[in-house]
């Protein structure tokens, strides 16, 4: 009776291990299918990022040969501008200078071809240009003159404006600064004169406009007024 016992507990006892061990590969063999399916998961979200990243990749590459095409467009364009703008400084001056040689309909002795006049802190830059139109007499001698509109105080007046000149005293003949400077305003010429310098402008003086005049002695040959530039 003893002997049945053992014999069926010792049964019972390997039925009970053989099922655990089943049971047991049965689970793990779920969990690898688990494990292999999330691994296959991942490998698919690895290919995919891979994907989007080489697709990316050619984005940027095409993007980054649109960028240097712009770049070269841009800086011809620019070079093509600037000689542009190089040709039609060149053809303006040419076509002055052919303008300044053809003779004026005016019946005056001398003509303005250019003026123009700049503030420059206390100073105002004047540069002119004078073409003759008569022949009689061989040469021109006359005096520019300057004025200015502005306001004095709060007022509106005209002064008289004088050119700066950097000339010292001489101690021979006892000519000033202010000798030297109407002197600078002085014209002598046959067919074309160019001038530049700069007119100072008196303390509490606010310019607006500047007048100037080509004398011939006393007699006001031509006169031109224009808006003071800054």
């Amino acid at each position: 009776m003893s002997a049945r016992l053992f014999l069926l507990g010792l049964g019972i006892a390997i039925g009970s291990t053989g099922s655990y061990y089943v049971t047991q590969g049965l689970m793990q063999r779920e969990h690898m299918l688990v494990e292999n399916e999330q691994v296959k998961l991942l490998a698919d979200k690895v290919q995919e990022r891979e994907l989007q990243v080489q697709k990316l990749q050619i984005e940027l590459d095409a993007a980054h040969a649109q960028l240097v095409i712009d770049k070269g467009t841009i800086t011809e364009f620019t070079r093509q501008v600037a000689k542009l703008q190089d040709d039609l400084s060149r053809n303006t001056e040419e076509l002055l200078r052919y303008e300044s040689l053809m003779p004026s309909k005016s019946n005056t002795a001398v003509t303005i071809r250019e003026f123009d006049a700049v503030k420059e802190g206390e100073r105002i830059r004047f540069k002119v240009l004078l073409t003759r139109t008569q022949s009689k007499p061989a040469v021109f001698k006359g005096r520019l003159h300057f004025e200015a509109k502005g306001k004095a105080n709060g007022k509106a007046t005209t002064i008289v404006l004088k050119p700066e000149t950097n000339g010292d005293s001489d101690g021979k003949n006892g000519n000033s600064k202010a000798g030297n400077a109407s002197a600078s305003l002085n014209l002598e010429f046959k067919k074309i004169e160019r001038s530049q310098g700069l007119l100072v402008i008196p303390a509490g003086f606010v310019p607006e406009s500047v007048t100037i005049k080509v004398l011939e002695g006393s007699k006001v040959r031509v006169t031109r007024d224009i808006k003071l530039k800054s």
